[in-house]
């Protein structure tokens, strides 16, 4: 396992770094905020497509005892058959949204999507197989080439003057690269004809946990549609700016802890005794992260959106602010439902994730209509602050319950990072407001050295403990 957090590390680290300067290119020089924004409309529902298509065929694999390749064909004609469906349905839904929001384009980028989903299936199996075995450094590999496919097609496309199509133009570019490797470290061609008994199995376990993660994206990106249809496709592109921000570090953790949590967390299925002890171990990891990540975020939002975007960006920074509560809760969250699939309680994710995706969108739609003219298109995010802490409670009560750990025991095991970053954030403050009107990037550069400084002191006690996985 820690072999596999290594290559998972290298991995995420390779694809958060081109992801930041990918973006950092786009924004300065390639798409204004009303032309981030109507990308935003299709790209924010990519993910969820992807895992549409995949409909948790791959997770299946990964949890199923004993699969033999009659089982695979199955699988992956079953893969195949629903990404031609959700293809053929783009390209009737897509123009039906692209009508409501008054860009046209958003049809044409989600109908030249699917064709990406119908081809991408070619890699679902030989990932699957590789992360089944625990192959994370072959996973690594094929990540990290796929990542600089994707970003050679979106730098590339956007500076040929394509504008938003450099978003699906990249993804074409990523899953060419990402079928190629794949087929290179875990060859996988079906024979025969598939048996529906084999991929009705298969579907009723990965139908369960694709489902929960479906409903994840749809509650996580919903709120794109909302801005939009109440504020316009400017207000949308500054959000958008403000949440990849703030969700940027949360997503680099949750690509390196994810991929190895949920096979790790299957293996121990039987010990509970040893699931706890995981589960603290990785929120561990991903605090001494995150901590002083967002802490430097919620301090100086103003000046990050001018480092990393420009100043035309800097209206988002209240918005930064607020996110960052959401930040440290949604890292956490990735944890959780890899634990809850792995032990075979794809129910309880389900559960959990129905009621997020019916009060979140809800309460981010009732604040854009009652306090859109009090607080604009930021009325959105601080309804993220308000609904989303509710749902992540829900989720923390489900998962301790199921490993049988009582919550003072989790929290005993998180506090100390929990009190080093509660300090860090006060000092950082201070400083911030002590400072003199310097330029973004000294104040930037002062506000982290402070902030990682009283951090690393105050977790110092710790020691050994804090890097302890298990």
């Amino acid at each position: 396992m820690r072999r596999g957090l290594a290559w998972s590390g290298v991995a995420s680290a390779t694809l958060g770094v081109l992801d930041v300067i990918a973006t950092l290119l786009l924004l300065r020089r390639f798409l204004s905020p009303a032309e981030y924004g109507v990308a935003a409309l299709a790209t924010t529902l990519f993910p969820m497509l992807d895992l549409l298509a995949d409909a948790g065929i791959g997770a299946a694999i990964v949890q199923r005892s004993r699969v033999d390749h009659a089982a695979l064909s199955s699988a992956w004609w079953a893969a195949l058959a629903i990404a031609a469906m959700i293809a053929a349905g783009l390209a009737v839904v897509g123009p039906g949204l692209a009508s409501i929001h008054g860009h046209p384009v958003v049809g044409g980028l989600l109908a030249a999507y699917g064709a990406k989903l119908v081809v991408q299936n070619a890699a679902t199996i030989p990932m699957a197989l590789l992360r089944r075995e625990l192959r994370f450094r072959a996973l690594a590999v094929i990540k990290m080439v796929a990542a600089i496919a994707e970003f050679a097609g979106k730098i590339i496309a956007a500076a040929a003057g394509l504008g938003v199509w450099c978003f699906v133009i990249a993804a074409l570019a990523k899953v060419a690269a990402q079928i190629v490797t794949a087929q290179l470290a875990q060859p996988f061609w079906p024979r025969g004809r598939p048996r529906r008994a084999e991929a009705a199995q298969f579907l009723r376990f990965g139908g369960r946990i694709s489902a929960s993660q479906i409903l994840f994206h749809v509650y996580s990106n919903l709120d794109y549609q909302i801005v939009a249809y109440v504020f316009g496709a400017a207000a949308t592109g500054l959000y958008r700016a403000a949440y990849e921000l703030v969700l940027e570090p949360a997503k680099i953790l949750s690509y390196v802890v994810v991929d190895v949590a949920f096979p790790v967390y299957c293996k121990l299925r039987g010990d509970r005794a040893a699931l706890r002890a995981q589960l603290i171990a990785f929120t561990r990891q991903n605090l001494l992260v995150l901590l002083p990540v967002l802490s430097v975020m919620a301090i100086v939002p103003a000046e990050l959106l001018e480092l990393v975007f420009g100043a035309a960006w800097r209206p988002a920074a209240d918005a930064v602010r607020l996110l960052c509560v959401v930040g440290g809760l949604r890292a956490l969250s990735f944890l959780l439902p890899p634990l809850l699939d792995g032990v075979g309680r794809a129910d309880l994710t389900l559960r959990y994730t129905v009621v997020a995706a019916i009060a979140v969108p809800a309460a981010q739609l009732v604040a854009a209509l009652t306090l859109g003219d009090a607080f604009g298109w930021r009325a959105v995010a601080l309804a993220w602050v308000v609904a989303y802490p509710i749902a992540f409670a829900v989720l923390v009560a489900l998962v301790l319950a199921e490993i049988e750990l009582a919550p003072r025991d989790y929290l005993r095991g998180v506090g100390d990072l929990l009190v080093a970053g509660a300090s860090a954030l006060a000092l950082g403050a201070l400083a911030a407001h002590a400072l003199p009107m310097t330029s973004a990037a000294v104040r930037v550069a002062v506000v982290s050295a402070i902030v990682v400084a009283s951090g690393a002191i105050a977790v110092r006690a710790t020691g050994p403990r804090a890097l302890r996985w298990s």
